[in-house]
């Protein structure tokens, strides 16, 4: 009877602890920003996941979905439902997540070999939104030898769906509030911080290979950030 007791006490004291992290992520996140995070799990489990394994439970085609992504044997990962990527593209949580293209455009300079080509540069402005609700702005170039085979609209069209990870907003600090409860979410940080945005087989890869517990509320949310978002 003793043992039993004991074992109902450690349940609540890590009932209580999770409850707490959960709490303080969404306090850092944001009430708004926490609920439009929630709908996307929620719209996750119950349209995508079941649509494609309606003989799995939740938790095991997680499992499944991670699976034939880290073997590239699914092109369907990204394909939610309209309504629900609407409401992220729409939503203020996309800009605490992301660093959205703000401008493209291509300049041409003078190629150091040869005189007669040039050397198309496609440069892009970002806007990070800070968690004071101000935006720090970044600038960033890469070059394009291949732009003559492509319109420059067709290039500028392509560049602006390339988000990168805002290190600035409150969702990175919200992972970071709960960083020292969870050792993938610490590692993911880490890598990010390190290779910026990662090849979602890449992180499909760890969630199976370190056995991450799928039905963790923080797992769920980085699965849908980084993966399908």
């Amino acid at each position: 009877m003793k043992y039993i007791k004991l074992f109902f006490i450690l349940i609540l004291i890590v009932s209580c602890s999770n409850e707490k992290q959960i709490s303080e992520f969404e306090n850092v996140l944001g009430k708004e920003n926490s609920k439009t995070l929630t709908y996307l799990v929620s719209d996750f489990e119950n349209d995508f996941l079941k649509r494609n394994y309606p003989d799995l439970n939740t938790e095991q085609a997680y499992h499944k979905f991670l699976n034939e992504l880290e073997n590239n044997t699914t092109g369907n990962w990204k394909k939610t439902s309209k309504k629900s990527r609407k409401v992220f593209d729409n939503s203020n949580l996309k800009l605490q997540v992301y660093g959205i293209p703000d401008s493209v455009w291509i300049e041409r300079n003078p190629d150091t070999l040869s005189l007669n080509n040039s050397v198309p540069r496609v440069k892009t402005r970002r806007k990070f939104l800070k968690q004071d609700g101000t935006y720090w702005i970044g600038m960033s170039e890469s070059s394009f030898n291949d732009l003559k085979s492509q319109s420059d609209d067709s290039i500028i069209k392509l560049y602006k769906k390339y988000n990168e990870i805002n290190y600035y907003g409150k969702y990175r600090a919200a992972l970071k509030s709960v960083a020292g409860q969870s050792d993938f979410i610490k590692e993911y940080l880490d890598m990010t911080e390190a290779a910026g945005i990662l090849d979602p087989r890449l992180i499909a890869a760890e969630i199976l290979n370190k056995n991450v517990d799928v039905s963790d509320y923080f797992v769920k949310r980085l699965i849908v950030t980084e993966i399908i978002y």
